[in-house]
């Protein structure tokens, strides 16, 4: 029990920061274009950080490893299921729309080891 609490912790710290990382960093690149590449980045490579940890961390040993990596496999492509995109846009515009707010994370210092608040 304790090794599947560690690996969860670990695993949702990597992929939540991967998942905050690659949409900050994409927008920059897209010029606040494409969000459709914010989105569904994050959720590949934020879901795929979070896989890429926790299972190993947690059943490496325990499963043999023909089963690991297939519950790996599904698991990712269950969590990627990206139906919820379309809605995302709506919801975003709607926000963006209402709020008259649009940010861009340019001097943002993106380390997870840092208590320094950031403007």
């Amino acid at each position: 029990m304790p090794r599947i609490v560690i690996a969860s912790i670990t695993a949702f710290f990597a992929g939540e920061f991967v998942n905050s990382f690659v949409p900050a960093k994409t927008k920059l690149f897209t010029a606040g274009q494409h969000l459709w590449t914010r989105t569904v980045g994050s959720t590949l490579c934020g879901e795929g950080m979070d896989t890429l940890v926790f299972y190993p961390a947690a059943f490496l040993g325990v499963w043999n490893h023909h089963l690991l990596l297939r519950v790996m496999v599904f698991n990712y492509i269950a969590k990627v299921w990206v139906l919820a995109t379309p809605l995302t846009y709506r919801i975003v515009a709607f926000l963006k729309r209402v709020e008259n707010e649009d940010c861009y994370d340019r001097d943002t210092n993106c380390t997870p080891f840092s208590l320094r608040a950031t403007r």
